[in-house]
């Protein structure tokens, strides 16, 4: 029987060449890069917090900010928001048939013959319903 990518045989050679083999060295420096960008998001993303705040806190006087102040709070400022421009998720998308239908010059969805309606008024389906005439 074949050996899924779960395996756990074929988990232990990808890691051991991962650690030992021909791939050590792409993955090191892949870890690197990756351990260079977390660092510099977090770096950039936490401001150093003031002595002051502390003291206020440790007197027990309450934050007016509220929520607003965790580091991991989300920001809701209406001008951003505005800015970025919606995405549409509605309506066609091009399937790769359509596409080189139209760079042919063809239609890229051929209309349905007849009126396009079923008897009920429905959309008609483009070949009949059922099981096909071949026995396979």
């Amino acid at each position: 029987m074949a050996k899924s990518l779960r395996a756990k045989t074929k988990r232990l050679h990808r890691a051991r060449k991962r650690t030992e083999g021909v791939y050590a060295a792409t993955e090191a420096a892949r870890l690197h890069r990756l351990h260079s960008k977390l660092k510099a998001v977090t770096d950039s993303a936490v401001p150093e917090r003031e002595d002051e705040d502390e003291d206020e806190l440790a007197e027990g006087e309450e934050r007016t900010e509220g929520a607003a102040a965790a580091p991991d709070a989300m920001d809701t400022d209406p001008t951003a928001s505005s800015s970025t421009a919606r995405i549409s998720t509605h309506g066609p998308r091009n399937s790769r048939r359509e596409q080189w239908r139209a760079s042919k010059g063809l239609v890229p969805r051929p209309k349905a013959k007849g009126n396009g309606m079923n008897r009920q008024g429905g959309i008609a389906a483009r070949r009949k319903a059922g099981r096909s005439l071949r026995r396979r």
